[in-house]
């Protein structure tokens, strides 16, 4: 994961926009902007110097499916800290 920090206002490093830590890959979160829903996360990205998730819907909307395509490794969505959830363990499948 490329390092990162919580300071919005940091020219240096990336910025991770959630207070909640960088969920790891192969962790769950929730995509709850535009009810992407629940994702795995698959890897990382950066765009406009914030750090971001990959992450592979479950069951996205037929929306994002229109616009993207199927969801899968090749496929994943990028969202930002501020975009999602974690899902704790008691929570997982």
């Amino acid at each position: 994961m490329p390092a990162y920090t919580r300071d919005l206002m940091s020219k240096n490093q990336f910025k991770w926009s959630a207070e909640f830590e960088v969920p790891a890959i192969g962790e769950d979160v929730v995509i709850w902007l535009n009810g992407v829903g629940r994702a795995k996360v698959v890897g990382y990205a950066t765009d406009g110097g914030y750090l971001g998730v990959m992450s592979m819907p479950y069951n996205p909307p037929a929306w994002w499916v229109r616009q993207n395509g199927p969801a899968g490794l090749d496929n994943p969505a990028l969202a930002f800290g501020a975009e999602i959830t974690p899902v704790s363990p008691a929570e997982a499948p």
